[in-house]
């Protein structure tokens, strides 16, 4: 299991710092703040579809032993229906808080900005670049 970590962090070593810091500052931060904030029924769907593709996509990263394009494709799966719920709600949920209306901005600002990679990861991952990062020519498993 050491050995396991110590190649997980290898491979987010390897990746361009903006995305450790866009990963760790933002993405992860506003998926989990749901379950901060399961009084707000948004904080339900970010917990539930928000933080359900980084769930995800840690079973993926330990099945591969580090990042790869194949951890885009769960973000899209869960972040696309979220968009749309949380869009919805801010338009038609007549008893939102300014808090809540602010929440609900952030997250679709982050995870939207996380589609837009997610596409093109998703795109790549389909051409054939399966790389793990950190371990280049080792293709992932899934």
């Amino acid at each position: 299991m050491v050995d396991l970590i110590l190649r997980i962090l290898k491979s987010t070593i390897a990746l361009p710092v903006w995305v450790i810091l866009w990963i760790f500052l933002f993405l992860i931060p506003a998926n989990f703040s749901g379950f901060f904030l399961l009084n707000y029924e948004t904080g339900f769907w970010v917990a539930l579809l928000g933080a359900g593709a980084i769930f995800f996509n840690t079973f993926i990263l330990f099945l591969n032993g580090g990042f790869s394009k194949v951890l885009a494709i769960p973000h899209l799966i869960l972040w696309i229906p979220l968009q749309i719920i949380l869009t919805l709600r801010y338009f038609k949920a007549p008893d939102l808080s300014n808090f809540e209306q602010t929440y609900i901005l952030i997250v679709l600002i982050i995870n939207g900005i996380s589609i837009l990679f997610d596409i093109y990861d998703t795109r790549e991952w389909m051409r054939g670049n399966r790389d793990v990062a950190g371990f280049p020519g080792e293709k992932v498993r899934f």
